[in-house]
C-alpha cells in the first residue's frame, strides 16, 4: 500500500509540475522566459547590393566585416545601440560596416559567411566575435567545390550526437526535466560550480582538448580566414565574447582561455582580444541583457565597440603614416 501511494503521489507531482512548466512556457506567468531572438541577418541596403553583385568598393572607404552569433548581433537591443551601429558612430571617417552576424551561428556558419561575403565586399577589417560554444555541435564537411556561390550561405543544421542527442530527446519528452535540470545547472554556475554533466561541462572540460575533432577543425578554419586576410592585406580581429552573466566567475573558462591563447600565439596574422579583460572586476548585472543567459546589453555592446574603434583608428593612422613615409 505504501509503495502504491508513493507511486501515485510521485506521478501526480510530475504531472502537475509538467503542466505548470508547459503553461509557463506558453504564457510566461512566472516571468522566466529570456528575450526571444530572431534567427536571421538584419536586412540592409548594403548587403542586398553585395548579394546582387552591384557593390563596387571605393578606395576611400573603410570597410569592416562583422561576423558572429546573437551575442554580437544584438537581438533584444534597439538597432541604434547594437555593436555595429555604435562602431559606425565612433569611427569619424567614411566607413561601411557589413554586419552578417546571426543568432545561433556556429563556427561553420561564420566561416561560410566570411568566405561568401569577403570576396565581394573586400573588407580592410574582419571582426569575428567568437563564442566558446560555437563548436559544441558536430561540424559537417565544407563543400570543396571551386565554383563561386551565387546565394549567401544558410545556417547549418546543428546535428546532436552521442549523449547530447539522448538528453535532447529526454528534454523534448519532459519540459519539467528540462526546466529543472537547466535551472539547477544555471544556479550552480552562478556560484562558480560546474556539475560533471551537461553541455557546459562538456564545453569547459573536453571540447578544446587537442585531439577533439571540432577544435582541430576550428583552428583550420581560423587559419584559412587569417591567411585570406593576410593575402588581401586586411586585418583579422578575433574577439572572444565573454559569458556576461558569468563575469564574476571567469575562472570557469581559465583552461579554455589558455588553450585559445596557445593557438593564437602560433598565428601572428590574428589580432586577438580576450573580451573578459574589457570587463575585468565588473559586476555582471551591469552588462547582462537577461539574467537567464550570457548575452550583453547595450552597455556591453558599447564597450566592445569602443575597444574595436580604437584599434581600427590606430591601424588606419599607422597605414596612413607608412604610405606617406614612402
Amino acid at each position: 500500500m505504501k509503495a502504491l501511494k508513493f507511486i501515485l503521489y510521485t506521478s501526480v507531482f510530475f504531472l502537475v509540475g509538467e503542466l505548470i512548466v508547459r503553461i509557463d512556457l506558453e504564457y510566461d506567468l512566472l516571468n522566466n522566459s529570456p528575450h526571444k531572438i530572431e534567427v536571421k541577418i538584419e536586412e540592409s541596403e548594403l548587403r542586398n547590393k553585395i548579394e546582387k553583385g552591384n557593390f563596387i568598393p571605393n578606395p576611400n572607404q573603410t570597410r569592416i566585416l562583422v561576423i558572429g552569433d546573437s551575442y554580437i548581433n544584438g537581438g533584444g537591443i534597439s538597432i541604434e545601440k547594437r555593436f555595429s551601429k555604435r562602431l559606425s558612430n565612433l569611427l569619424e571617417e567614411e566607413v561601411l560596416i557589413l554586419d552578417i552576424s546571426r543568432p545561433s551561428n556556429s563556427t561553420l556558419d561564420n566561416y561560410n559567411s566570411f568566405m561568401f561575403y569577403q570576396e565581394k565586399f573586400k573588407p580592410q577589417f574582419v571582426f569575428w566575435a567568437y563564442n566558446f560554444n560555437d563548436i559544441l555541435y558536430s561540424i559537417p564537411e565544407v563543400n570543396s567545390s571551386k565554383k563561386p556561390k551565387i546565394l549567401p550561405p544558410k545556417r547549418v543544421y546543428k546535428k546532436k550526437i552521442g549523449v547530447k542527442k539522448y538528453v535532447s530527446q529526454l528534454y523534448s519528452f519532459s519540459e519539467l526535466i528540462r526546466y529543472t535540470s537547466s535551472n539547477i545547472q544555471k544556479q550552480l554556475k552562478f556560484q562558480g560550480i560546474v556539475m560533471p554533466v551537461g553541455e557546459f561541462y562538456q564545453l569547459t572540460q573536453k571540447t578544446y582538448l587537442e585531439k577533439n575533432k571540432n577544435w582541430i577543425d576550428t583552428k583550420k578554419k581560423l587559419n584559412t580566414v587569417s591567411q585570406i586576410c593576410k593575402t588581401n592585406q586586411s586585418k583579422f580581429i578575433l574577439y572572444r565574447m565573454p559569458e556576461f552573466n558569468l563575469l564574476n566567475h571567469s575562472n570557469l573558462f581559465h583552461s579554455l582561455d589558455e588553450k585559445f591563447v596557445n593557438y593564437v600565439n602560433s598565428n601572428k596574422n590574428i589580432t586577438y582580444y580576450n573580451g573578459i579583460n574589457d570587463f575585468e572586476n565588473e559586476n555582471s548585472d551591469k552588462f547582462i541583457l537577461s539574467k537567464y543567459d550570457g548575452h550583453p546589453n547595450e552597455l556591453g555592446h558599447f564597450r566592445i565597440a569602443k575597444k574595436i574603434a580604437k584599434y581600427i583608428m590606430v591601424e588606419k593612422t599607422r597605414t596612413y603614416n607608412n604610405i606617406h613615409k614612402k
